[in-house]
């Protein structure tokens, strides 16, 4: 009976040693700090450091110790500096009094020190607005911004791999666009490289700035524009007059102001007809040829859709407003010829075809060709001489958007028997 009683006794005896008060200190901090129950301090107590007690004498210890609770409170300067402490690292103000603790007195310590961000963090408060500031330029080719829009990306539009990138270049004084091109690639430095070259091809020259986003696209093109400007114009200072700029999309206002004119006036429209071909099964991505076949269909008809728009934007007239640092009340195409008639002078930097030819040269050795690039998915040279032939055989109807679909269900279908 001895032999039995004794190991008991010892385990009562262990569980009622107190231990140290450092050691109680860091365990009963610890629970308020988590805002344990007291029934779960108790718990916690008997399970951490073997000490069994029960509510009144947990009472008795956490005032002796000094213990913070809910009911017992710091005094109010020692509140009110910690409130003031832990709100002052929130510069934005969105963490409101239960970030802190659930408290009215919090409540009210951040309503007389940080009264404004409860206005901030008000539902439906809307956030600040960016600034809008006046733009402004010397002249043409001053400053050409550039940046791709993906709209119809594969994520977009949910055809598979289909995706129509397009990529605009457009001059900030004339309001004039440079390019407006379908690309299968604008997220590439390479991809972006083999357009830069390609814009300076079409136009003889470059801008005195470039400025873009901060995609991933930019890399080549910030070091053709610093080495063509360094080599041609060496007597400009690059401290005075920047070589390039790379701005948040938000602040790239000269070609984002635009995405928004394309959208509404074909963009909405260009996509609810490509999502006809998958809501009508006529397209199928399982099917191996029907993601080049769209392409080759597709492609240049949208593309002549984006030209006549680039046509029809380069020659409407922009409304007069009188406040406006550069031109208005003019055609953008007219200003780009003749800067000089609205006050302004021509930036444009020449580049010789030779320099052009060796950087792209250059580049392709370094990442590759602009087919490896910029080539449509699965269109090789093979699979555009079939196409050819199967059009042929189908009577070379017309390449209209309103009828693409058409061809392509026809087209399709002697593919399939080829």
């Amino acid at each position: 009976m001895s032999t039995v009683a004794m190991p008991l006794e010892q385990s009562v005896t262990r569980l009622n040693t107190a231990p140290s008060d450092d050691r109680l200190i860091t365990a009963l901090e610890k629970y308020a700090v988590r805002s344990y129950s007291r029934e779960m301090k108790l718990q916690c107590l008997r399970d951490e450091l073997d000490y069994s007690i029960g509510l009144r004498t947990l009472n008795k210890l956490e005032l002796r110790l000094e213990i913070g609770s809910v009911r017992r409170p710091p005094p109010m300067e020692v509140s009110q500096q910690a409130v003031i402490d832990e709100v002052s690292k929130d510069l934005l103000q969105l963490n409101g009094p239960a970030f802190v603790q659930t408290h009215n007195t919090v409540r009210e310590i951040m309503h007389d020190h940080f009264d404004s961000g409860f206005t901030l963090r008000f539902p439906g408060h809307k956030k600040a607005q960016i600034p809008r500031v006046g733009l402004s330029s010397m002249g043409t080719f001053h400053e050409v911004s550039a940046d791709g829009r993906e709209k119809l990306s594969s994520q977009a539009l949910q055809m598979g791999e289909i995706g129509l990138p397009i990529y605009a270049y457009k001059d900030k004084y004339s309001d004039n666009l440079l390019r407006l091109v379908l690309t299968p690639n604008s997220r590439t430095a390479a991809a972006g490289g083999h357009l830069h070259l390609d814009l300076i091809e079409e136009t003889g020259c470059i801008p005195m700035q470039l400025t873009t986003d901060k995609g991933s696209e930019i890399g080549w093109q910030y070091a053709f524009q610093a080495t063509l400007r360094e080599a041609f114009t060496p007597d400009i200072d690059p401290h005075v007059y920047a070589v390039y700029m790379v701005l948040k999309s938000v602040h790239n206002t000269v070609i984002e102001g635009f995405w928004r004119w394309l959208r509404v006036k074909m963009g909405l429209n260009l996509k609810l007809i490509i999502l006809r071909g998958k809501e009508n099964h006529i397209f199928d991505s399982n099917v191996a040829f029907h993601v080049p076949l769209f392409y080759w269909i597709f492609v240049p008809v949208i593309q002549h859709e984006l030209d006549e728009f680039w046509h029809r934007w380069n020659t409407h007239r922009i409304r007069v407003q009188p406040d406006k640092n550069m031109p208005s009340g003019h055609a953008p195409a007219h200003v780009l010829e003749h800067p000089s008639h609205v006050g302004g002078i021509d930036c444009r930097i020449q580049i010789p075809r030779e320099a052009v030819d060796e950087l792209r040269e250059y580049l392709t050795e370094e990442v590759g060709s602009w087919d490896s690039h910029l080539r449509w998915l699965g269109v090789t040279v093979e699979f555009e001489r079939m196409a050819e032939e199967v059009w042929v055989r189908i009577g070379s109807p017309t390449l209209l958007l309103e009828s693409a679909w058409d061809v392509f269900a026809e087209m399709s279908a002697v593919i399939e028997n080829y």
